[in-house]
């Protein structure tokens, strides 16, 4: 009785690590506002995303402010997107997109597609030319698709985001309970440890292969944006797919090292009993 009761906590441990891997890294580093903050907030240093904000903000301040010179426009653009409140900003440029998709639609914007705000960067560019006095009210938004059918229209993932947090959080405490349930019950301890180990690996493939199917699910997206927009998305969606499979790749690391750990714990307890 003991050891079949072990071998279904063994089973349980094994398919709850297989989901919590990936759950937990989604939630924490996607679905979560200060993780995803975090993962994406290095970007800001990319040239590629400082060059797409720099011409954005140059073409909007020619629009919105035809008294500022066109001069004086694309240089101080440029030293922006390479100071240190641009990285303020970009992080919460990306903030703003996040709570888009992931906070339920409000009337007055359900059904409409993302958009990047950069009234925020347009300001303070317009600030350091010299022409404090003139601020735009916006909101100065440039589309990420044309398209509402595209996905990025607003709460698109606010119920799939509460959804993944509930998985995270349940996977990963049912795994714990029932690999500790499992340690006490079973009487070879080592091919508990062996099993969890293969359900972190389970996992950490899991997450790897879903980076891939993130990826060309976001790149489908913003297909409709333009060349540029769409560039900078690239770059966004890369960063957390990579991530996401560097995390999957470690845990399959760490599921082999604590498969090897159960394995030569189950080999010297035998060697002990003969």
């Amino acid at each position: 009785m003991r050891s079949f009761l072990a071998a279904v906590l063994c089973l349980v441990a094994i398919v709850a690590a297989a989901v919590a891997v990936p759950a937990f890294f989604v939630n924490e580093r996607v679905v979560d506002r200060d993780g995803f903050r975090e993962t994406v907030a290095p970007l800001a240093d990319n040239t590629t995303v400082q060059r797409y904000i720099a011409d954005e903000i140059t073409a909007q301040v020619s629009s919105q402010a035809p008294l500022v010179p066109d001069g004086l426009i694309a240089p101080l653009a440029d030293a922006y997107t390479k100071s240190d409140n641009f990285e303020q900003d970009f992080a919460d440029a990306m903030i703003q997109q996040h709570d888009w998709l992931f906070k339920e639609a409000t009337p007055e914007n359900e059904g409409e597609v993302m958009s990047l705000d950069l009234t925020a960067m347009v300001n303070r560019v317009i600030a350091d030319v010299g022409f404090g006095g003139i601020e735009i009210k916006g909101p100065i938004l440039v589309p990420l698709s044309d398209s509402a059918q595209s996905g990025l229209e607003a709460g698109r993932y606010h119920n799939l985001g509460n959804q993944i947090g509930l998985l995270a959080i349940s996977s990963l405490v049912i795994a714990v309970v029932a690999t500790v349930l499992a340690l006490v019950v079973a009487r070879r301890r080592g091919f508990v440890l062996l099993a969890v180990g293969f359900g972190v690996i389970l996992g950490g493939i899991a997450t790897w292969l879903l980076g891939e199917g993130v990826q060309r699910r976001a790149l489908d997206e913003v297909s409709g944006a333009d060349d540029s927009a769409r560039e900078v998305a690239d770059i966004i969606v890369d960063k957390v797919v990579g991530d996401m499979q560097e995390v999957g790749l470690i845990a399959v690391g760490a599921g082999v090292a604590l498969g090897a750990v159960g394995l030569l714990i189950s080999v010297a307890l035998e060697r002990r009993r003969y």
